[in-house]
């Protein structure tokens, strides 16, 4: 039988665990997720990716993230003292929660990270990376995810810009060409390369405190100061043309 997507009630209910998370991530506007895109051959060797039935499902895989389910999420989060750690694919992505923060549904740290997948989402190419940086708000605090060994030359370019990453077998299984790498063989190996650019490596406290974790406003106008946002012009109306701002 074929699995169903959980309704929204149920994947509410992240708000209601307990213990309670630090954070929780939400994946930003229903989208594609067609990993097989730029999923080689050699890469899917020996996994079920290489098999047609599960190639061709992981081709037509795509998430719900649609307006209403995302505003409720948040304030379900926020009310149980849980961090929304954004999941973005483009720079439409980071549009959409400047939009949300500027109409006062989310009122806390800006934390997201960039899912540089391909099939829906931006691909692998540095200039998607450059370009997404430069859009960022200047507190934002931002990580860098790839796809199989994308994920070194992606998270290096971060790590030199000052930036965080994502690395682990739900991203990638491969070290060299037709070698398998654990989770924790590929963080060792950012953790080197992240060493040999001079930037040391949190602590879980340092951690937390980078991600600004248990830290909430108590306005549209905090938010946006917080996270480097330029504030609400007057009359600010959601959906308002430049012309119409100006």
């Amino acid at each position: 039988e074929a699995a169903l997507w959980l309704s929204d009630d149920t994947r509410h209910m992240l708000a209601n665990l307990s213990p309670a998370p630090d954070q929780v991530t939400l994946a930003v506007n229903t989208n594609q997720m067609n990993v097989m895109e730029l999923i080689t051959e050699d890469d899917a060797r020996g996994t079920s990716m290489g098999e047609t039935n599960y190639a061709e499902a992981y081709t037509e895989m795509y998430y719900e993230a649609g307006p209403k389910f995302m505003k409720e999420h948040m304030k379900r989060l926020s009310a149980a003292g849980i961090q929304t750690h954004f999941m973005v694919s483009t720079a439409r992505d980071l549009e959409t929660i400047e939009r949300l923060v500027r109409s006062g549904h989310y009122k806390g740290p800006l934390v997201l990270n960039w899912v540089a997948i391909g099939g829906g989402a931006d691909g692998p190419n540095p200039r998607n990376l450059m370009e997404f940086i430069n859009r960022l708000p200047q507190n934002a605090v931002f990580t860098v995810e790839g796809l199989m060994r994308n994920v070194y030359p992606l998270g290096a370019m971060g790590i030199a810009m000052g930036m965080h990453v994502r690395v682990g077998q739900e991203d990638n299984l491969w070290g060299r060409k037709d070698e398998r790498a654990t989770s924790v063989q590929q963080i060792e190996r950012m953790v080197r390369i992240s060493e040999e650019l001079f930037r040391p490596i949190a602590t879980g406290d340092e951690a937390k405190q980078i991600y600004r974790i248990g830290e909430f406003y108590s306005s549209i106008d905090e938010t946006l100061e917080k996270n480097g946002w330029l504030p609400n012009p007057v009359g600010y109306r959601p959906g308002a043309s430049m012309l119409e701002a100006a």
